[in-house]
């Protein structure tokens, strides 16, 4: 014990302030001198977010799974138009409390209970940054090609046909995740031009490609002219998962909503501005997808939607010559920066951040982030793009889980504690703190996030497995996993609290929270289990 102790010490992160198991440097509410995000910066954000390949192929893929292109650009414009909605709805917590997600996820779990809202983060985060990181890895690859046409035949392919890579695709993988480790050790905010300037350099690339697909397939052939090989309620239903798929496919963002907007200057600039930059950068990219993918179904994909964008390249390396080749080489180096631009900040330091709250004595962003990315390889992420409607009903699952934790998440801020925080509770894991609940754990919002994520769970299985069988209806809940589970969550969280008051010194929390009878609690002392003071005076102020 003598070593594991001495071990663990060494382990231990240096601070200028007091660290236990419920706070480090990382965890702590914003400072005001570090609340400088202003309008400008959040419109950024969003364009930076979505300038990416997993955006255009969110829309080209709906064309493999059979939707014409009209229908497939209503998909993309509603399901932004919603999802936009729901991102500015949880963003307010976090602009005005500047508490990042997994220390508000403390107000509605419980300060043990929230364990278990960003443990289903860090998972989803270790997914998501294996598919980016796969999609990254093939424009690596294409790099590759351009040089060796014959790279396939240079490097055997040694794995299973099945699994959607082969060994030469895996060496790209292997060669951009390398990139992204290195880009992790640097601090995000020295990272902020690079992003900014990548996210530029794609839009110009994709609004090239655009032009030269249209140019060489001399317009979109019968693809824009022809009708949807689905009709009916099969139509319709594929529609409601597309929606779904556009909705899921951000929906780790709109979770985590708070580790952006709580360096807001001003809680009206992380709003608004967000609202406008998502559903003209992610409808402008996925539409560029969706026609891109229709240009050139004809010529190089033999009447199939080449919706994977390394497929597409691939294919114009094969039947060009070296101008072909050079063109899809610089093509890739741009993608595969934009992929870097979006999984480094949006997936593996977000869910760094939520690895820190786990251990915070022992873990910052920055080891997070490290752990994070070398956990990716274990869902097989490469499984994820096999296909076009694999990957779409990839993107819907995401929605399962994710919808009721957005509700909940919501109806506790603006219903049960009134835009309302107590922060030094937040921060103090003893039975006084109004976050303690039972246990530890708030046991209404588990019962809600139970019964909200169960009516979608038959055909999230199905989806996963499409070898097991569930009934038609069970299917067409799962197409409406995000917005369904969303307000399941929100009415049962929100008539629990009502009919089982949390209490605390002789009033309700909704009572308390909406008063400022409690407001003095701001400046009461509170100490942890060493007897270290942790009061946060200064964040209680700013709320």
């Amino acid at each position: 014990m003598g070593r594991l102790s001495r071990a663990l010490t060494k382990l231990e992160l240096p601070a200028d302030q007091q660290i236990n198991k419920w706070i480090n440097d990382d965890l702590r509410p914003v400072p005001p001198e570090r609340q400088t995000w202003d309008a400008l910066q959040y419109a950024q954000l969003w364009f930076l977010v979505n300038m990416n390949i997993s955006t255009y192929q969110t829309g080209s893929s709906m064309l493999a799974a059979g939707l014409s292109w009209w229908q497939a650009l209503i998909a993309i414009l509603v399901g932004n138009f919603l999802a936009s909605g729901f991102a500015v709805l949880n963003s307010f917590s976090g602009a005005t409390s500047h508490l990042g997600y997994p220390i508000v996820s403390r107000s509605v779990w419980g300060m043990y209970g929230a364990y278990f809202p960003v443990l289903n983060r860090i998972l989803l985060s270790v997914v998501w940054y294996g598919v980016q990181a796969v999609i990254g890895g093939k424009m690596v690859w294409i790099c590759l090609r351009a040089i060796w046409l014959d790279i396939d035949a240079r490097i055997p392919n040694t794995l299973p046909d099945n699994i959607g890579i082969t060994s030469s695709q895996f060496v790209g993988y292997f060669i951009f995740n390398v990139f992204c480790c290195v880009f992790i050790w640097f601090k995000p905010t020295q990272l902020r031009p690079y992003f900014h300037g990548a996210s530029v350099i794609v839009v110009v690339a994709l609004f090239a490609l655009l032009g030269w697909a249209i140019a060489t397939s001399r317009g979109f052939g019968s693809v824009i002219g022809g009708e949807s090989v689905l009709s009916g309620s099969k139509l319709g239903w594929t529609l409601c998962n597309s929606i779904m798929a556009v909705i899921g496919s951000i929906s780790a963002g709109i979770l985590n909503q708070n580790d952006y907007t709580r360096f807001a200057r001003k809680t009206s600039q992380a709003t608004w501005p967000q609202f406008i930059s998502f559903n003209l950068s992610a409808s402008t990219i996925g539409t560029i997808g969706i026609f891109i993918t229709a240009a050139t179904q004809e010529q190089y994909g033999n009447g199939q939607a080449l919706w994977d964008l390394s497929s597409l390249f691939a294919a114009m390396q094969d039947q060009g010559g070296s101008g072909a080749r050079a063109a899809t080489f610089f093509l890739a180096v741009v993608f595969m920066l934009s992929q870097l631009s979006i999984n480094v900040p949006g997936n593996v330091l977000a869910g760094g951040l939520d690895v820190a709250s786990v251990l915070p004595k022992y873990i910052n962003l920055r080891r997070g982030a490290y752990i994070l990315a070398a956990l990716s390889v274990l869902p097989n992420p490469w499984q994820q793009l096999a296909s076009g409607s694999t990957f779409l009903s990839v993107l819907s699952a995401y929605a399962v889980f994710l919808g009721p934790m957005i509700g909940l998440l919501c109806t506790h801020f603006y219903l049960i504690q009134h835009r309302r925080f107590h922060v030094p509770d937040l921060y103090d894991g003893v039975k006084e703190s109004i976050y303690w609940y039972n246990y530890g754990v708030n046991w209404r919002t588990v019962v809600a996030w139970v019964c909200a994520v169960f009516p979608s769970m038959p055909g999230f299985v199905s989806s996963v497995n499409p070898s097991l069988k569930v009934s038609e209806g069970w299917s067409h809940v799962f197409s409406l996993s995000f917005v369904l589970g969303f307000f399941l969550a929100a009415v049962l969280s929100y008539g629990l609290h009502l009919l089982f008051p949390v209490r605390y010194d002789g009033t309700t929390v909704l009572e308390g929270l909406a008063s400022d009878t409690n407001s003095g609690r701001f400046e009461e002392r509170h100490v942890d289990d060493k007897g270290a003071d942790v009061t946060m005076t200064k964040a209680a102020e700013s709320v």
